[in-house]
């Protein structure tokens, strides 16, 4: 067998390069070398003969070896490799198994769960709880690596034998351990580094680099691209945008709009309209209100209503909608997904005819981010107990969400002075009767400096 020194080397180079790109990066820990006589006495408890590769690896790199990494935030991986996040690579002589008796212990269970172990030999395992395991049952001297989805109870050909599977990961880059990190390359013989995928993708991991809001910012395209790989925009960012030509960036989004993508680009791309653009974006805004277009889920139009349309008129669109399209049966976090971006008490004044237990479903969040005032706290207090509960779990959320984030953008109008709030919420506690709405209550006024 040929020497294998050189994986070390091509590992430690991987490390070295996602590092060097800011990435997480744990370090290679490597065993001692295994000894013959270890080797035959793990053979002998195990009751079976090791893969000659495997015996080979243990003997010449380490009874166990270990890395991780994972990319940078701002690292753009192609949009068709999303899923690859992180890489590594694991094993330890001393955590080789035998996993017929799993399958048997399952067949006594009475159920076919894990029936697929039997005559495997699990040798490393993913972050998931999936295994890797020899198949032991192939009447060859090396055996098959395969991977079990232990949610599936399925099993996944990977490489014919432990160098195989060794070299190949290694040469596209070490990519995690979990299936759907790796199965861009599956063909019938597993791992296959030379399909057109496989190119693409070590062409990519060949040249990559983390990507910076400077190295963006003057290309409009890659700009908006960098907002949604990351998933989020902030000031600084919506600054950027807007020295663009606003025609130009507007029809650039809506084209990308137009495109297959998941719920949360489609999420991003509209906040950018919504943000950068607003008003100047109102007559398109309108507009899909009467196209009804398919490939906008209507929680975006919502989005949409509240940043580029006034109140006057966006907002008893979506209130409209919502009670059509729900029968009036509407649910706390449908609630909030459509109005809890118009920030206004008149959602407070249309939540009273509707709101319903349970409130912690969506209803509290909606009253805080629809600022709701003091008298507002006053009456809901005074009303029924949905509307009251709703309130104290409000307040509680406040308070919650104001120690964590000190750009925390909720505020409650119109506070009295502080003994008067603490007068009342103490007599809002004293009638409460069960546990989960005194102790939320007490929490507020134990944090009450966070409303002043």
């Amino acid at each position: 067998m040929k020497d294998i020194q050189f994986l070390i080397s091509k590992w430690k180079e991987i490390l070295q390069k996602v590092e060097k790109n800011n990435g997480k990066v744990y370090q290679m820990e490597i065993g001692e070398t295994a000894t013959l006589q270890e080797i035959e006495a793990k053979e002998k408890e195990l009751g079976c003969q090791l893969p000659p590769s495997y015996k080979y690896i243990v003997q010449n790199i380490g009874k166990s070896l270990s890395f991780y990494y994972s990319f940078s935030e701002d690292t753009m991986i192609p949009s068709e490799f999303r899923e690859i996040f992180s890489g590594e690579i694991h094993w330890n002589i001393n955590f080789l198994q035998n996993l017929t008796r799993l399958a048997d212990e399952g067949m006594e269970d009475g159920e076919d769960y894990g029936s697929t172990l039997r005559g495997k030999l699990e040798f490393s395992h993913a972050g998931n709880g999936d295994i890797y395991a020899f198949d032991m049952s192939v009447d060859r001297v090396e055996k098959p690596v395969i991977y079990w989805d232990h949610e599936e109870d399925t099993i996944t050909y990977v490489a014919d034998s432990f160098i195989n599977y060794l070299l190949r990961i290694t040469e596209l880059g070490c990519i995690g351990s979990e299936k759907w990190q790796f199965e861009y390359f599956l063909s019938e013989s597993g791992v296959d580094t030379a399909s057109q995928a496989a190119v693409r993708w070590k062409q990519w991991f060949e040249t990559f680099s983390e990507t910076t809001l400077e190295d963006v910012k003057n290309n409009m395209k890659q700009l908006t691209a960098f907002v949604v790989y990351r998933g989020k925009l902030d000031e600084e960012t919506i600054t950027l945008l807007q020295k663009f030509n606003r025609n130009e960036l507007f029809q650039f989004l809506l084209n990308e709009l137009h495109k297959e993508g998941a719920f949360k680009d489609q999420k991003l791309l509209c906040e950018m309209i919504g943000r950068v653009l607003g008003q100047n974006a109102e007559t398109w805004v309108s507009s899909i209100w009467g196209a009804k277009p398919d490939y906008m889920d209507t929680r975006l139009r919502s989005y949409l209503t509240s940043m580029c349309i006034s109140k006057d008129k966006g907002l008893p669109l979506v209130i409209n909608f919502l009670e059509q399209e729900c029968n009036k049966k509407i649910s706390g976090y449908e609630a909030l997904s459509h109005l809890g971006d118009f920030h206004s008490r008149d959602v407070i004044s249309w939540m009273e005819n509707h709101v319903k237990f349970p409130v912690t479903e969506g209803w509290d969040e909606l009253f805080l981010r629809s600022n709701f005032s003091w008298d507002d706290l006053k009456r809901w207090t005074s009303l029924e107990e949905k509307h009251e509960a709703t309130a104290i779990h409000a307040l509680e959320k406040y308070v919650h969400e104001k120690a964590a984030n000190n750009k925390f953008p909720y505020v409650i109008s119109g506070l009295p002075a502080k003994s008067e709030f603490i007068n009342f919420l103490v007599e809002l506690r004293n009638r409460q009767v069960l546990k989960k709405r005194i102790l939320p209550i007490e929490n507020v006024i134990q944090n009450i400096e966070i409303f002043y």
